[in-house]
């Protein structure tokens, strides 16, 4: 028996960025499965394109798992009982619409008793992707280390502000909105004041909400106004339940700016506030 799955990762992406999947296999059978694979068509993907598939075990990397191209073709070992496969698969989209189909299967010949035996299939169904080309909006799958997703970045009267994320680990579904319908918490303290604010909410989604050994950027440009702090507001996964959170992100030092993270910098000749930061939420300055 098992409990499989398969989501869009992120659920849109903009033009120029990967479309991006996940499906997880959790063994929850009594007994090891001893060959486990894994086969994925798609549609709507670029021959010509990028292909990228990443597995991992109860959170630990397996290389050479995966074949990086399409069908996508994983093979698995010994997966005890309560073990989590889960694999990432990205690629380049060819359209408006990409969609990624898997199957999971163990050794022997197919059987209809509900799973509970060697020789099953599972499949995992149809996840689709959409482009979405809403010009405050940009996302897609980050297959190579410091990598950017980006909005429209023209600000005017109608735009107030341009957000950019930079810096970005590998291997990671990234999103950014901002504009008049982003949305953020802020709840005033003895620290933290919401008032003053030149700009709108940038909300930003790096990875499953974890954080991260490295800083990335927020490369928030301001048609006008300069900010003096950023309210971040954040949900925080470290304590269970989760809670809704909240920091004030101040000046950077002068040297090694990203040794003070979470902190900002600010360029008045671009309009540019940089960011330095560990985790996703919603900032605003």
């Amino acid at each position: 028996m098992a409990t499989v799955t398969m989501n869009p990762l992120p659920a849109h992406y903009s033009a120029g960025n990967l479309a991006g999947f996940r499906t997880t296999y959790l063994n929850t059978d009594t007994s090891t499965i001893s060959q486990l694979f894994l086969s994925v068509t798609t549609t709507g993907s670029d021959p010509a394109g990028v292909y990228y598939a990443s597995a991992r075990i109860n959170g630990v990397t397996v290389s050479g798992a995966c074949s990086q191209s399409t069908p996508f073709a994983c093979s698995f070992r010994n997966i005890k009982p309560g073990y989590l496969v889960v694999v990432d698969l990205a690629f380049t989209p060819s359209g408006a619409t990409t969609t990624a189909t898997g199957t999971w299967s163990s050794n022997g010949a197919p059987t209809s008793d509900g799973g509970t035996s060697h020789g099953d299939t599972w499949d995992a169904g149809t996840a689709t992707s959409t482009l979405r080309a809403d010009p405050d909006y940009a996302g897609g799958f980050e297959v190579a280390a410091n990598g950017e997703v980006a909005n429209l970045q023209l600000v005017s009267a109608s735009n107030l502000q341009a957000t950019r994320l930079g810096k970005l680990p590998a291997g990671v579904p990234a999103t950014v909105h901002d504009g008049p319908d982003a949305t953020g918490v802020c709840t005033p303290t003895t620290t933290i004041s919401c008032t003053g604010f030149v700009g709108e909410w940038s909300e930003v989604s790096v990875g499953d909400g974890q954080t991260f050994p490295s800083v990335f950027t927020v490369i928030i440009t301001f048609y006008k106004g300069t900010p003096k702090a950023f309210v971040h507001s954040y949900v925080d996964t470290s304590v269970v339940p989760n809670v809704q959170a909240e920091e004030l992100v101040t000046a950077c030092p002068k040297t090694d700016p990203a040794s003070g993270a979470p902190c900002f910098t600010w360029d008045s000749k671009t309009k540019q506030a940089t960011i330095y930061t560990f985790h996703n939420g919603s900032y605003k300055g």
